[in-house]
């Protein structure tokens, strides 16, 4: 299915006749709704194509569970009237209408629970007001939000006097992103990368702007679940600004949440080795060794970063679910002291009430010590909150057949087979596949885009990627009627 999603992206690329492809975009779509294999990126291409041949004017983008992320509404001069966005639950989130390709009117952004949270009042473009109906935010982060939002109608205020001020707009980005207004984030971010490569064309920008910036457009992309845009644009950041760890950090908990766990710890060692004690790093790190279920080294970690609990709030981005208590309340039950598992856990739940991670953790433990009952009742609670979707994780069905029907979940035996994996990542310039018997294969690359690099056959189980310019690629191996995909960062 991979490979098919690549030939239609390279169809894409040649720009052929809608006609004469037209079929197999169909039939790529229509897999795509029945297959959890797809290509999110060639059905938003598909969606584009269709677009742009008059025969349908919207466009649908796709989290990885086909849950519709965006919906971008086109008028017959292709320029756009609405975007409406999607929360993974499926519930709406935002609500945008323009006229004349500007936003214009009245605009709003719901929760989770379908309340109105905000309304924004657009002319030409400009934003002429923002009323807050609902102000979100848990026990430990309450002071943060509410300067944010303060700040935020400050920041309205002068751009409205002073419209082209980059510092302004760069300001509200970032409190728009930390707020999850990702869509007018991503307009002030995109508007300051244009103006930073302008500029750059003449001057030489600071190193921490220039990376924030490519940090934030990452974080908002994985947010969207594009998953190689993310990377890249973190990677970026990491290219553009290389003394500053919060970004090895960032790409390596990214990574961590994408399951990419071999990238995602060399990134958050490379953070430790930066700054001994690194807080977040090591918060990154406790969630990937518990998932590895590492768990002697999961407690290590989740207890450095407890050293700066407060740090972790006062810095961090939005209201996270797999905050340390959830993570180490799981670690402490698997390293056999239940009763301080249950207690952080408990604690976390009194911080966040509807953290599905520490509820669906929670009903864990009480399944393991044999009461079904607050089992069920727990995991039911965390799958309707949405765990499976917020997370990418659908563990949590087989503990309620067995919790809901008073049952222990039979034991089952740890695949302890090593899956093939590059090394090194990230590369210079030879990579190599370790856990992998086949020497001679076919190999493809690609770019984050999905654009065709490199093609090439190695003769000796080894691939020459010197001649690759900085960043994310997908390396595709074909041998025995087989394909392995590797993510790889090129230094």
């Amino acid at each position: 299915m991979r490979v098919y999603g690549l030939r239609i992206i390279n169809i894409f690329k040649s720009k052929p006749s809608v006609k004469t492809n037209w079929f197999e975009i169909q039939r790529y779509y229509y897999f795509c709704m029945y297959n959890f294999s797809c290509n999110i990126n060639v059905l938003a291409q598909a969606n584009i194509l269709n677009a742009e041949s008059g025969t349908d004017l919207k466009r649908t983008f796709y989290f990885k569970d086909k849950v519709i992320s965006q919906i971008k509404w086109y008028d017959k001069n292709k320029q756009i009237y609405r975007i409406k966005t999607f929360y993974k639950s499926g519930h709406p989130n935002e609500d945008f209408v323009f006229a004349n390709g500007k936003l214009n009117g009245k605009s709003y952004k719901f929760n989770k629970k379908g309340e109105k949270l905000t309304t924004w009042n657009f002319k030409n473009g400009r934003l002429i007001s923002r009323n807050d109906h609902i102000l979100e935010f848990n026990k430990k982060n309450e002071e943060k939000v509410k300067a944010y939002h303060k700040k935020l109608k400050e920041l309205n205020q002068a751009i409205l006097e002073n419209p082209n001020s980059v510092k302004l707009h760069g300001q509200r980005a970032r409190i728009r992103h930390y707020l999850g207004n990702y869509t007018l984030a991503l307009y002030d971010y995109k508007r300051l990368e244009k103006k930073m490569l302008k500029i750059q064309e003449t001057n030489k920008l600071p190193e921490k702007l220039v990376g924030s910036v490519y940090d934030h457009l990452g974080s908002i992309y994985s947010y969207y679940e594009m998953e190689n845009h993310a990377v890249h644009y973190k990677f970026k950041a990491i290219i553009a600004s290389p003394k500053e760890s919060r970004l090895y950090y960032n790409i390596g908990n990214y990574l961590i949440k994408t399951k990419n766990y071999r990238l995602g710890i060399t990134f958050l060692n490379r953070a430790i080795e930066m700054v001994p004690g690194h807080s977040f790093a090591y918060w990154g790190l406790s969630a990937a060794y518990s998932d590895l279920e590492n768990y002697d080294k999961a407690m290590t970690c989740v207890n450095i970063a407890f050293k700066n609990e407060a740090t972790l709030y006062k810095r961090g981005v939005g209201n996270p679910e797999r905050d340390l208590r959830t993570i180490r309340g799981l670690v402490y039950h698997k390293l056999g002291e239940s009763d301080k598992g249950i207690s952080d856990l408990e604690e976390a739940l009194r911080i966040n009430p509807d953290n599905s991670f520490a509820l669906r953790n929670l009903g864990l433990i009480y399944h393991d010590l044999g009461e079904y009952k607050t089992s069920c009742k727990l995991l039911e609670k965390a799958k309707n909150l949405g765990y499976e979707k917020t997370h990418d994780r659908y563990d949590i069905q087989t503990y309620l057949n067995y919790s809901c029907n008073n049952k222990s979940i039979p034991s089952l035996a740890t695949n302890t087979v090593t899956k093939p994996y590059v090394y090194p990542n990230p590369a210079e310039d030879i990579i190599r596949i370790k856990n992998y018997n086949i020497k001679n294969f076919k190999y493809s690359l690609y770019n984050f885009e999905s654009k065709l690099m490199h093609t090439g056959n190695a003769s000796n189980g080894s691939i020459n990627i010197s001649s690759l310019p900085p960043g994310l690629y997908i390396l595709e191996v074909e041998a025995n009627k087989l394909i392995n995909t590797f993510k790889i960062v090129k230094n």
